[in-house]
């Protein structure tokens, strides 16, 4: 594009050495990292030409994964190879594109973030439609190439309520590597804001906020990306920032030894704790079904009903036990949960994405985020009924959820549980570790995670009150179990969490109320919970373990 073309696509003044310095200077002083925000990028009337022709003329592709939901087009760098009429109707959207990847923008980028030079040729764009439900959960971009994110927002030219949702979330980190697990800057979408920053290894965390309304929330996202071979300015070598990149989100979240670390598993040994008279040790005693007693339904501690669920669970590695708490344990709690939702504004598909929702004594936010965000008990700020800082109906929820939760981890922790998980599944547990979880509507999930060392036997306790939306699963909150992907490396691709028959979904459990899912699950099979929208009815709730069991040959071996 020639000059005259370019100073008619930009915004007036745009590319002026004036308004370069002054934005290199902002850039320079920038947080939580260094990153500028546009308010007037391009000709407004060309905008909404943009606008029109992608509203016209352009197809969208639902797209989900375990951290994502949005509609997508194709990349915009394939428009030169659509035949001749199917190009003409994109016309200005192909203007916009030349116009971004430039010699004369190309070097606007570099003054003003500092990144060194840029590749033309290498051009990675496309549209982004957030509809309601949709959002992009927290990554840092570091990926092959890249080296400057950007995002052109064209959303309705009138203007757009934060309240909407939406907005680009930028987070602080608390050491290398590791965001907060909350952001320090929300930037809402705007007509014609651009906004950039360099892809910085370890630092560059963001997010897109769920669009919590039937709106429109259309951008132009992608990368610049370093020189390629040919190109000034290229290295074989590749940057020097490039060794500093350390592994991408994908690749931090497959490593289970961090995981082990941030999370440990304590020794559990059923055998030896057994008061049992019985010749195995690790049948049921009778004190064992009394301690039990205090929490699960009766009907699972009878000898008819462990063989029951023992021969489904042997058939298919996974079962569900609905009515898995007593009666009277589960109809006192029920209640509890809705009231807690509804006193910290998460209730009835009307979150308003507050970071602070819920936050207080006894509760705590579990990250990173880059993995995962919900809360947890704490135990350390656990208190008597009376020390609640909810006052009413409400705080009493709350402490009799955090005694009843916490009871419940013990349990589930207990050489007695371990022999009855012994009895429904046969496998024979050695260290355990269990949290009591809230996820809350529009903030928590966790992002797709194995183990590369052994089989884990699964029990999560669902407490998530009954709705018609979760059973539809639009809002999330479902707990997903995937095939590993073998032949796929590339952190750039992310799995697909529901679709076809070929997705790679093994098992979906939706959220439920007072139902036990236990599931053996493999080394190497991946699961998540689905991101909890904002439209959810509430949030999910349940008492996660996970156990290390002996590996059948190992069993075996043992006893011969």
């Amino acid at each position: 594009m020639d000059e005259a073309a370019l100073a008619a696509t930009f915004a007036e003044g745009l590319l002026t050495d004036s308004t370069v310095q002054s934005l290199a200077e902002g850039y320079k002083t920038s947080g939580p990292y260094l990153h500028t925000c546009i308010k007037q990028l391009i000709q407004p009337d060309l905008l909404r030409t943009v606008r029109k022709e992608i509203v016209d003329n352009l197809h969208f592709t639902l797209k989900e994964t375990d951290i994502y939901k949005v509609h997508q087009t194709g990349d915009l760098a394939n428009i030169d190879g659509l035949p001749e009429d199917e190009r003409a109707k994109l016309a200005t959207i192909h203007r916009l594109r030349n116009a971004l990847y430039s010699a004369t923008f190309r070097d606007f980028v570099s003054k003003v973030t500092g990144c060194g030079p840029l590749s033309g040729t290498k051009q990675d764009m496309s549209i982004n439609s957030y509809r309601d439900g949709c959002h992009l959960l927290n990554h840092d971009d570091v990926i092959g190439t890249r080296r400057v994110s950007y995002i052109l927002y064209i959303p309705d030219p009138d203007p757009w309520d934060p309240k909407f949702g939406g907005g680009l979330e930028l987070y602080p980190c608390v050491s290398r590597g590791t965001p907060d697990t909350d952001p320090t800057l929300l930037i809402p979408p705007a007509f014609n804001q651009f906004v950039m920053f360099t892809v910085q290894p370890g630092y560059s965390f963001h997010s897109v906020q769920e669009v919590i309304v039937p709106k429109d929330r259309l951008s132009i996202s992608g990368w610049f990306h370093i020189p390629q071979p040919g190109e000034p300015g290229y290295s074989a070598d590749g940057p020097e920032w490039a060794a500093e990149a350390g592994p991408a989100s994908l690749a931090q979240l497959e490593d289970d030894h961090i995981q082990d670390q941030e999370f440990p598993f304590s020794a559990l040994t059923p055998a030896s704790a057994s008061t049992s008279s019985s010749e195995d040790p690790l049948d049921l005693s009778d004190a064992d079904r009394t301690y039990l007693a205090q929490f699960l339904n009766p009907d699972y501690l009878t000898g008819k009903s462990l063989e029951q669920i023992n021969e489904a669970f042997c058939d298919g590695s996974s079962i569900q036990l609905v009515s898995f708490l007593n009666a009277t344990l589960a109809n006192t709690l029920r209640p509890y949960f809705v009231t807690v939702d509804e006193h910290d504004g998460l209730a009835h598909g009307k979150a308003d994405l507050s970071h602070g929702a819920g936050v207080r004594p006894g509760w705590k936010v579990q990250g990173s985020p880059v993995k995962q965000r919900y809360m947890v008990l704490d135990s350390a700020a656990m208190g008597s009924e009376s020390s609640s800082t909810i006052d009413g109906t409400a705080g009493k929820a709350d402490a009799f959820i955090r005694k009843t939760l916490a009871d419940l981890e013990a349990m589930f922790q207990s050489p007695a549980f371990a022999r009855w998980l012994y009895q429904v599944t046969g496998a024979q547990s050695t260290q355990v570790r269990t949290r009591a979880r809230r996820f809350r509507a529009g903030l928590d999930y966790t992002l797709a995670t194995f183990r590369t060392g052994s089989s884990v036997l699964d029990a999560t306790l669902a407490l998530t009150p009954e709705h018609p939306r979760w059973e539809e699963g639009r809002v999330g909150g479902y707990e997903c179990y995937i095939a590993p992907d073998e032949e796929n490396n590339d952190p750039a691709v992310y799995r697909k969490a529901k679709g076809g028959d070929d997705d790679g979904a093994l098992l979906t459990v939706p959220c439920g109320w007072n139902v036990l899912n236990l599931v053996l699950r493999d080394a190497g099979v991946m699961r998540f919970v689905k991101y909890v929208s904002g439209l959810a009815p509430g949030s999910r709730w349940d008492v996660a373990s996970e156990y290390l069991v002996v590996d059948e040959e190992e069993e075996q071996d043992a006893q011969e």
